[in-house]
Protein backbone atom coordinates (compact mmCIF):
# COMPACT_ATOMS: atom_id res chain seq x y z
CA UNK A 1 0.00 0.00 0.00
CA UNK A 2 2.85 2.37 0.85
CA UNK A 3 4.57 1.56 -2.46
CA UNK A 4 1.27 2.22 -4.27
CA UNK A 5 0.94 5.73 -2.80
CA UNK A 6 4.62 6.43 -3.41
CA UNK A 7 4.23 5.49 -7.09
CA UNK A 8 1.27 7.86 -7.44
CA UNK A 9 3.28 10.69 -5.91
CA UNK A 10 6.22 9.99 -8.21
CA UNK A 11 3.98 9.93 -11.30
CA UNK A 12 2.36 13.23 -10.34
CA UNK A 13 5.76 14.86 -9.81
CA UNK A 14 7.09 13.43 -13.08
CA UNK A 15 4.12 14.88 -14.91
CA UNK A 16 4.76 18.19 -13.15
CA UNK A 17 1.22 18.22 -11.90
CA UNK A 18 2.22 19.95 -8.70
CA UNK A 19 -1.23 21.20 -7.74
CA UNK A 20 -2.61 17.71 -8.09
CA UNK A 21 0.33 16.45 -6.03
CA UNK A 22 -0.47 18.93 -3.29
CA UNK A 23 -4.09 17.91 -3.39
CA UNK A 24 -3.05 14.29 -3.17
CA UNK A 25 -0.62 15.05 -0.32
CA UNK A 26 -3.33 16.83 1.61
CA UNK A 27 -5.63 13.88 1.05
CA UNK A 28 -2.90 11.51 2.23
CA UNK A 29 -2.36 13.62 5.35
CA UNK A 30 -6.09 13.60 5.99
CA UNK A 31 -6.09 9.82 5.65
CA UNK A 32 -3.22 9.58 8.14
CA UNK A 33 -4.99 11.91 10.56
CA UNK A 34 -8.20 9.93 10.22
CA UNK A 35 -6.21 6.75 10.78
CA UNK A 36 -4.68 8.25 13.95
CA UNK A 37 -8.07 9.36 15.19
CA UNK A 38 -9.51 5.90 14.57
CA UNK A 39 -6.55 4.33 16.36
CA UNK A 40 -6.97 6.75 19.28
CA UNK A 41 -10.68 6.05 19.39
CA UNK A 42 -10.06 2.30 19.49
CA UNK A 43 -7.37 2.82 22.12
CA UNK A 44 -9.66 5.03 24.20
CA UNK A 45 -12.41 2.45 23.87
CA UNK A 46 -10.00 -0.25 25.02
CA UNK A 47 -8.92 1.92 27.96
CA UNK A 48 -12.53 2.68 28.90
CA UNK A 49 -13.42 -0.97 28.49
CA UNK A 50 -10.52 -1.95 30.75
CA UNK A 51 -11.53 0.77 33.23
CA UNK A 52 -15.06 -0.62 33.28
CA UNK A 53 -13.73 -4.11 33.94
CA UNK A 54 -11.45 -2.80 36.70
CA UNK A 55 -14.32 -0.83 38.26
CA UNK A 56 -16.62 -3.87 38.17
CA UNK A 57 -13.97 -6.06 39.84
CA UNK A 58 -13.32 -3.38 42.48
CA UNK A 59 -17.00 -2.82 43.22
CA UNK A 60 -17.65 -6.55 43.62
CA UNK A 61 -14.65 -6.83 45.97
CA UNK A 62 -15.87 -3.77 47.90
CA UNK A 63 -19.33 -5.27 48.19
CA UNK A 64 -17.90 -8.45 49.74
CA UNK A 65 -15.71 -6.40 52.09
CA UNK A 66 -18.56 -4.18 53.26
CA UNK A 67 -20.90 -7.15 53.73
CA UNK A 68 -18.26 -8.62 56.06
CA UNK A 69 -18.00 -5.28 57.88
CA UNK A 70 -21.79 -5.09 58.16
CA UNK A 71 -21.85 -8.55 59.75
CA UNK A 72 -19.13 -7.52 62.20
CA UNK A 73 -21.09 -4.37 63.06
CA UNK A 74 -24.32 -6.32 63.59
CA UNK A 75 -22.56 -8.60 66.08
CA UNK A 76 -21.03 -5.63 67.90
CA UNK A 77 -24.39 -3.83 68.00
CA UNK A 78 -25.94 -6.87 69.67
CA UNK A 79 -23.06 -6.97 72.16
CA UNK A 80 -23.38 -3.23 72.80
CA UNK A 81 -27.12 -3.62 73.43
CA UNK A 82 -26.35 -6.37 75.94
CA UNK A 83 -23.74 -4.17 77.64
CA UNK A 84 -26.22 -1.29 77.93
CA UNK A 85 -28.87 -3.63 79.34
CA UNK A 86 -26.38 -4.95 81.90
CA UNK A 87 -25.30 -1.43 82.90
CA UNK A 88 -28.94 -0.42 83.29
CA UNK A 89 -29.55 -3.38 85.63
CA UNK A 90 -26.48 -2.49 87.67
CA UNK A 91 -27.65 1.12 87.96
CA UNK A 92 -31.09 -0.05 89.11
CA UNK A 93 -29.36 -2.20 91.76
CA UNK A 94 -28.41 1.05 93.53
CA UNK A 95 -32.07 1.77 94.25
CA UNK A 96 -33.17 1.92 97.85
CA UNK A 97 -34.24 -1.50 99.03
CA UNK A 98 -32.52 -3.29 96.15
CA UNK A 99 -28.87 -2.81 97.09
CA UNK A 100 -29.44 -4.37 100.53
CA UNK A 101 -31.11 -7.53 99.25
CA UNK A 102 -29.32 -8.20 95.97
CA UNK A 103 -27.49 -11.53 95.84
CA UNK A 104 -23.89 -12.24 94.84
CA UNK A 105 -25.10 -14.33 91.91
CA UNK A 106 -27.26 -11.49 90.59
CA UNK A 107 -24.38 -9.04 90.93
CA UNK A 108 -22.06 -11.48 89.16
CA UNK A 109 -24.47 -11.96 86.25
CA UNK A 110 -25.00 -8.22 85.84
CA UNK A 111 -21.27 -7.48 86.02
CA UNK A 112 -20.49 -10.17 83.46
CA UNK A 113 -23.19 -8.95 81.09
CA UNK A 114 -21.93 -5.38 81.38
CA UNK A 115 -18.17 -5.91 81.42
CA UNK A 116 -17.52 -9.43 80.16
CA UNK A 117 -16.79 -8.37 76.56
CA UNK A 118 -15.53 -5.09 75.19
CA UNK A 119 -16.57 -3.33 71.98
CA UNK A 120 -13.84 -3.10 69.38
CA UNK A 121 -14.82 -2.41 65.78
CA UNK A 122 -11.93 -3.27 63.46
CA UNK A 123 -13.32 -3.23 59.91
CA UNK A 124 -11.74 -4.92 56.92
CA UNK A 125 -10.39 -2.14 54.68
CA UNK A 126 -7.83 -3.96 52.51
CA UNK A 127 -9.80 -3.60 49.27
CA UNK A 128 -10.76 0.03 49.90
CA UNK A 129 -7.19 0.97 50.85
CA UNK A 130 -5.86 -0.65 47.66
CA UNK A 131 -8.42 1.17 45.50
CA UNK A 132 -7.57 4.54 47.06
CA UNK A 133 -3.78 4.03 46.92
CA UNK A 134 -3.88 2.85 43.30
CA UNK A 135 -5.99 5.81 42.17
CA UNK A 136 -8.81 3.55 40.96
CA UNK A 137 -11.29 5.44 43.13
CA UNK A 138 -11.56 8.04 40.35
CA UNK A 139 -12.96 5.37 38.00
CA UNK A 140 -16.16 5.06 40.07
CA UNK A 141 -18.76 7.19 38.31
CA UNK A 142 -21.27 7.39 41.17
CA UNK A 143 -20.12 10.59 42.88
CA UNK A 144 -22.07 9.98 46.09
CA UNK A 145 -20.55 6.52 46.48
CA UNK A 146 -17.09 7.87 45.67
CA UNK A 147 -17.36 10.56 48.37
CA UNK A 148 -18.61 8.07 50.97
CA UNK A 149 -15.76 5.68 50.22
CA UNK A 150 -13.24 8.51 50.45
CA UNK A 151 -14.70 9.58 53.82
CA UNK A 152 -14.91 6.06 55.27
CA UNK A 153 -11.56 6.41 57.05
CA UNK A 154 -12.71 9.60 58.81
CA UNK A 155 -15.91 7.87 59.89
CA UNK A 156 -13.90 5.00 61.38
CA UNK A 157 -11.75 7.50 63.29
CA UNK A 158 -14.89 9.00 64.86
CA UNK A 159 -16.08 5.54 65.88
CA UNK A 160 -12.66 4.81 67.41
CA UNK A 161 -12.78 7.99 69.50
CA UNK A 162 -16.23 7.04 70.82
CA UNK A 163 -14.97 3.53 71.57
CA UNK A 164 -12.06 4.96 73.54
CA UNK A 165 -14.45 6.93 75.77
CA UNK A 166 -16.57 3.85 76.43
CA UNK A 167 -13.51 1.67 77.09
CA UNK A 168 -12.15 4.28 79.48
CA UNK A 169 -15.34 4.04 81.57
CA UNK A 170 -15.28 0.25 81.35
CA UNK A 171 -11.74 0.06 82.72
CA UNK A 172 -12.61 2.51 85.52
CA UNK A 173 -15.55 0.30 86.57
CA UNK A 174 -13.31 -2.78 86.49
CA UNK A 175 -10.62 -0.98 88.50
CA UNK A 176 -13.17 -0.18 91.19
CA UNK A 177 -14.25 -3.84 91.36
CA UNK A 178 -10.59 -4.86 91.60
CA UNK A 179 -10.05 -2.43 94.48
CA UNK A 180 -13.26 -2.92 96.47
CA UNK A 181 -14.94 -6.06 95.17
CA UNK A 182 -14.27 -9.77 95.27
CA UNK A 183 -13.64 -11.27 91.85
CA UNK A 184 -13.29 -14.74 93.35
CA UNK A 185 -16.81 -14.51 94.70
CA UNK A 186 -18.10 -13.20 91.37
CA UNK A 187 -16.48 -16.03 89.42
CA UNK A 188 -17.79 -18.65 91.84
CA UNK A 189 -21.29 -17.22 91.34
CA UNK A 190 -20.77 -17.61 87.58
CA UNK A 191 -19.99 -21.29 88.07
CA UNK A 192 -16.19 -21.20 87.98
CA UNK A 193 -14.32 -23.75 90.09
CA UNK A 194 -12.54 -21.74 92.79
CA UNK A 195 -13.06 -23.94 95.83
CA UNK A 196 -9.74 -23.01 97.44
CA UNK A 197 -10.12 -20.86 100.54
CA UNK A 198 -8.56 -17.52 101.50
CA UNK A 199 -8.89 -15.26 104.55
CA UNK A 200 -10.66 -12.78 102.27
CA UNK A 201 -13.56 -15.01 101.27
CA UNK A 202 -15.85 -13.11 103.63
CA UNK A 203 -15.51 -9.96 101.49
CA UNK A 204 -18.67 -9.58 99.46
CA UNK A 205 -19.56 -7.32 96.52
CA UNK A 206 -22.17 -5.15 98.22
CA UNK A 207 -19.75 -2.22 97.95
CA UNK A 208 -20.24 -2.32 94.17
CA UNK A 209 -23.76 -0.96 94.57
CA UNK A 210 -23.05 1.46 97.43
CA UNK A 211 -20.56 3.88 95.86
CA UNK A 212 -21.52 7.18 94.26
CA UNK A 213 -18.33 7.02 92.22
CA UNK A 214 -19.25 3.61 90.79
CA UNK A 215 -22.80 4.75 90.12
CA UNK A 216 -21.45 7.74 88.15
CA UNK A 217 -19.09 5.50 86.17
CA UNK A 218 -21.91 3.13 85.29
CA UNK A 219 -24.16 5.98 84.18
CA UNK A 220 -21.41 7.42 81.97
CA UNK A 221 -20.70 3.97 80.53
CA UNK A 222 -24.39 3.44 79.82
CA UNK A 223 -24.94 6.85 78.23
CA UNK A 224 -21.79 6.77 76.10
CA UNK A 225 -22.69 3.31 74.85
CA UNK A 226 -26.10 4.41 73.58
Amino acid sequence: MIKFFRKIRQNLLAEKKFSKYLTYAIGEIILVVVGILIALSINNWNIKNQDRKTTKINLLALQREFIENKNILNELMELNTSNIDGATKMIEAFKTGVSDTISEKTLANMAYQTLGKEINFTPNTGVLSEIISSGDLKLIQNQDLKHKLAAFGSWIEKIKRQEEEVLKNRYEILDYIISYGNFKSLYISLGRDMSWETPLDSVNNKALVNSIGQLNRLILFQQRSI
